[in-house]
């Protein structure tokens, strides 16, 4: 048997194996964007801004969450403000009003509207947070440093809808009057609720978005310590499989030249 097969084998078999070593970690590095051959120092700056990376995620997950709780706020505002019109009206029809079954109509009314003011500033929840049917207030971190924070108000209108329930019937033109003008009162402070909820609600949304922002900004700079070239890797992938064919090819000429070798012990 010719003795250039057993000497090519171990070469072919070593070419093979480098090959699949590369095409592998050219592959994990084309996967996960990272190089794990770098140097300590790139690896202690990676491993810092790793850190800073988790800390702005989480900021910007706790910003939209308190985002949504405003957003819940909002709309119940609108459903809150909607009824209180509705009762204001109700009040003023009922300073004109004399019959004694109409009277009781529209306290019945005014009271149904009062008791949904309580159940909506009460519904208006997102994971047992609440700013309407609390005076309590949420404390937010729009930074990465946790002394710069920002505190978001709620009102209680659950106890506006209580107070207004247990005072409902119109007894006399005066007590609708002193009604409108309570009404009236509420109305003012909702609106204003809802004009510090808006702003609320823009600074949360443009935080969230910064802190994401700087998260990605963060890891495109890891990306860049790593030094993947994204193009220049899926070249070299291209090559090594190339070479892998050829070497797959030169396998299958040698198992088929020394079977032929055998041939003549058969």
């Amino acid at each position: 048997m010719s003795t250039l097969i057993p000497k090519l084998s171990p070469i072919l078999t070593n070419a093979i194996n480098t090959v699949q070593e590369n095409i592998s970690k050219t592959q994990n590095k084309l996967a996960t964007g990272l190089d794990p051959e770098i140097s300590g120092t790139k690896a202690s700056v990676i491993l810092s801004l790793s850190s800073d990376i988790t800390t702005w995620k989480t900021r910007s997950t706790n910003l939209k969450l308190v985002d949504d709780i405003v957003s819940v706020a909002q709309t119940g505002l609108t459903s809150i403000s909607t009824l209180l019109y509705q009762m204001k009206n109700i009040a003023t029809l009922a300073e004109t009003t004399t019959g004694a079954s109409d009277l009781a109509s529209l306290s019945a009314t005014y009271l149904s509207l009062a008791t949904q003011i309580q159940s909506t500033a009460n519904s208006a929840s997102v994971n047992g947070s609440n700013l309407l049917n609390t005076s309590s207030s949420i404390t937010i971190y729009p930074a990465l440093s946790s002394y710069t924070t920002s505190t978001i108000y709620g009102y209680n209108f659950a106890t506006v809808g209580t107070t207004l329930a247990g005072s409902y019937t119109f007894s006399t033109a005066a007590d609708a009057a002193a009604k409108v003008t309570t009404l009236s009162g509420y109305i003012t402070t909702l609106s204003t609720v809802q004009t510090s909820l808006s702003a609320y609600s823009d600074l949360l949304s443009a935080t969230a978005t910064a802190a994401t922002s700087t998260a990605d900004g963060l890891t495109s700079y890891i990306s860049d310590l790593h030094g993947i070239d994204t193009t220049a890797l899926q070249n070299s992938l291209q090559t090594y499989n190339n070479q892998q064919s050829i070497d797959y090819y030169l396998v299958g000429q040698m198992n088929a030249a020394a079977s032929e070798e055998l041939r003549i012990f058969r």
